[in-house]
């Protein structure tokens, strides 16, 4: 028997808040693609996802998407390492390993410097009139397999990561907290802790596949779950939920999104939080075996999710919800207690921010390059005389490893070392090396969605091999994941994390100056 209902327009005006699909800020200059977005800022949808754009062309159409929004938009982005890891022209940051690498917590001057760089990604993010980022990581990568986490993780401690956690929660939330406690200052930012109950043993990347985290509750409680309860202690306003199949948790054979055992009685019950609880995006295939994307949304709720993100059909997934409650499958008061959730977040800023006109200042760049300096870590080699700058053009050559790309990406590291050496020579084989020469290898393997892997292909692994093997000076050099150098014994052996330019020209000068 079907219970009365509100009025249909109360109940789509509900559903549509609780959705937050994709913005390609690359996209918006274009008249096809606006179209689309306006008309689902028409339809009441609670904000966007913001992937790519630059600025001011990206802040001048989110401020005319508000303009145009019945309900003011919350406007989030996948934003880990700074404003300029998704906008062109704001900053970028080191990954969280490299931080983690960099500051020491029991020095006053390191937590300092953190803070300036939380600073800094809050105030260029307020700037650009973006309200949340999907940050911190708080996953323990206790797999160095791990294909989707690796160097987005503070690393393998929970200790540790629990520690970093806080501070990005406290520096980047700067005195907002989910109990709803006045902020600090009206510039605050939302922070997002992710992937509950944790991404970090894991070998599969559920944007392609639903991992299954086989640990034990004893090791989840011990290692998954203390930098998730850190972040609920420092006020997080958010926390994503991650598509894993967790047996210890939940034994039915459902992911994480979709247990009301894990999201409603492990996480808001046991652990106390009561921020808003977001999915991982709604589009990965972690999920597409299983169901549709509405059904997925459904569940979701059900569950005890607030924010339904990414979907790549947002109407029809406010559709779904909408039958969903009609039927009686879904309750109109889950539905009304995640819509006020969200509502009650809303009201905390003003949607017309954008109090800071400068982004990525001469400041925030200089903060950026010293974390990359601290953070840059000898497994062999320091101490030798590395490279001098009088060394002969002749006796140094440099081939680049490249799994994801040309080699373009190593173009920062070539420049700054052809400062120092003029002559220097890149090669592209093994073969080109000559007997007595000092070999230099940048190594990059980025850590990204559906690559399924954040180490080295095959190929790259026996070319520095052929490399090893021919008997000369060896430097290497990983600028992504710090498993890397495992497979490889070499005289210097360098872990940077990171690929940023500024990692690299950091790198160069260490060096030159060891």
């Amino acid at each position: 028997m079907l219970y009365s209902l509100p009025a249909m327009s109360d109940l789509r005006e509900k559903a549509a808040q609780l959705i937050v699909p994709r913005l390609d800020g690359n996209r918006l200059l274009a008249e096809d693609y606006i179209k689309q977005i306006t008309a689902l800022v028409d339809a009441g949808i609670g904000g966007f996802i913001l992937f790519g754009g630059k600025i001011p062309d990206t802040l001048d159409s989110i401020r005319r998407l508000q303009d145009r929004a019945k309900t003011p938009l919350l406007i989030t982005s996948d934003i880990e390492r700074g404003l300029g890891q998704q906008i062109v022209g704001g900053t970028r940051f080191p990954s969280q390993w490299a931080v983690a690498e960099a500051i020491d917590r029991n020095n006053p001057n390191d937590i300092v410097l953190l803070h300036d760089m939380l600073t800094a990604v809050r105030e260029e993010c307020v700037a650009a009139d973006i309200h949340a980022v999907f940050s911190p990581v708080a996953d323990v990568n206790v797999n160095p397999d791990n294909p989707i986490i690796c160097t987005r993780s503070f690393g393998e401690e929970p200790e540790k990561v629990s520690w970093f956690v806080a501070e990005y929660v406290k520096g980047l939330q700067r005195g907002f907290s989910a109990d709803h406690r006045p902020p600090a200052t009206d510039h605050f930012l939302l922070a997002c802790a992710k992937h509950f109950p944790g991404h970090g043993d894991t070998s599969v990347d559920s944007h392609t596949s639903l991992p299954v985290i086989n640990a034990d509750k004893e090791r989840l409680e011990r290692v998954e779950l203390p930098p998730f309860k850190a972040a609920i202690d420092a006020g997080v306003a958010m926390i994503m939920i991650g598509h894993l199949k967790v047996p210890a948790l939940e034994p039915e054979p459902i992911p994480a999104t979709f247990s009301k055992r894990i999201v409603t009685n492990l996480l808001k019950e046991q652990m106390g939080f009561i921020g808003l609880v977001v999915t991982d995006a709604l589009d990965m295939g972690a999920l597409k075996s299983i169901c549709g994307e509405g059904e997925a949304g459904v569940r979701c709720l059900e569950a005890g999710c607030d924010i339904l993100l990414h979907p790549s059909e947002p109407l029809k997934m406010m559709d779904a919800i909408v039958k969903a409650v009609e039927v009686g499958r879904l309750s109109y008061e889950r539905v009304d207690e995640a819509y006020k959730k969200v509502m009650g977040i809303k009201k905390k800023w003003s949607v017309a921010s954008g109090r800071w006109p400068e982004i990525h200042t001469q400041q925030s760049e200089d903060v950026a390059y010293k974390i990359a300096g601290k953070a840059i870590k000898f497994r062999k080699g320091m101490g030798d005389s590395l490279l001098a700058p009088t060394s002969s053009s002749e006796n140094i050559v440099c081939l680049v490893i490249d799994d994801d790309g040309d080699g373009s990406v190593a173009r920062p590291f070539l420049d700054a070392v052809k400062g120092k050496i003029p002559g220097l020579r890149v090669v592209s084989s093994p073969l080109e090396i000559k007997e007595g020469e000092t070999i230099v290898l940048p190594i990059f393997s980025r850590v990204s969605a559906w690559k399924g892997s954040s180490g080295l292909s095959e190929g790259s692994s026996e070319k520095i091999k052929n490399v090893i093997s021919r008997g000369g000076r060896v430097v290497l050099i990983s600028f992504g994941s710090p498993y890397i150098l495992n497979s490889f014994d070499a005289d210097v052996m360098i872990n940077a994390f990171d690929p940023a330019d500024f990692m690299q020209s950091a790198v160069v000068e260490r060096l030159f100056t060891e």
